[in-house]
Order: structure tokens, then sequence, then C-alpha cells
């Protein structure tokens, strides 16, 4: 997924954003894996990269749907808020996190329930973004 938010040539921009999704539609759909902030951002970052800006209505409907998952799963955290940021427009942020879009992404203002699993430190770059269930190993 990482590798289609960075794909350089237009023409194959619709087909990185396509295999994306249908990765994250796959794995979503497994009952031993789940997506966590750094999925989320990752597919975000696939949004905000490979949608056109001039796009907006895609951009947040792509992005609204992102961030409600991620907020059901309790994994929002200062990085899936800045790559929202950057994929919607300051009205559509400020829709998607209340408080007129001027909740700091750093504090503890954020509703309990969307931060309940997130983690906010760094993270290995070779680490995988899936979690299994059983074991809490990182698979690929």
């Amino acid at each position: 997924m990482n590798a289609c938010a960075f794909t350089k040539t237009e023409e194959d921009r619709a087909e990185a954003l396509e295999i994306a999704f249908r990765v994250f539609d796959w794995l979503s759909s497994r009952s031993d894996m789940h997506p966590d902030a750094y999925t989320f951002t990752i597919l975000l970052s696939v949004c905000s990269n490979l949608l056109p800006k001039e796009d907006e209505e895609s951009r947040f409907t792509y992005a609204r749907t992102l961030f409600n998952k991620c907020c059901e799963a309790g994994h929002v955290n200062h990085f899936v808020l800045r790559k929202l940021k950057q994929t919607v427009t300051e009205e559509e942020y400020a829709h998607l996190v209340g408080d007129g879009g001027k909740r700091d992404p750093y504090s503890d203002n954020l509703p309990p329930e969307w931060t309940r699993n997130a983690k906010n430190g760094p993270r290995n770059r070779r680490g995988n973004q899936w979690k299994s269930k059983g074991n809490h190993r990182r698979h690929h």
C-alpha cells in the first residue's frame, strides 16, 4: 500500500489507487488482521498523493470513509490527523474532526473512543501495519 501511495507516473495512479484499496479491503476482511494508525495514515497518503487536488469530492469521500473507520477502530493519532488535514479542505477537516477543526492533534482533547488503541510514538519503518489478533506479531 505504501508503494502505491508514492506512484510517480500519471498513467499508473488510477491502478495504484485501486490496488491500495483492494489490499486494504482484503486484509480488513480477514478475522486475524486489523488496520492500525499506520495503515490509515498510508491510505490517507494514497488519497492525498493519487487523487487530483481539484477533485475535492472524491478526496473527501475517501478520506471521510477512512477517518470514520479509523475512529471506530480507535486508532486516531497525530499522524492520522496530519495526513487527513493534507488530504481534505480546511472546512472538510473541521467538519470531520469537530471543534471547528481547531483540535490540537498533539493534545489529549480528542474523544477517547477515537484514540483508545492509538500509538503515538515513532514507528519502526520496517514494521508492517497489520497486527495479528493472536500473537501481536506483525505480519506481511
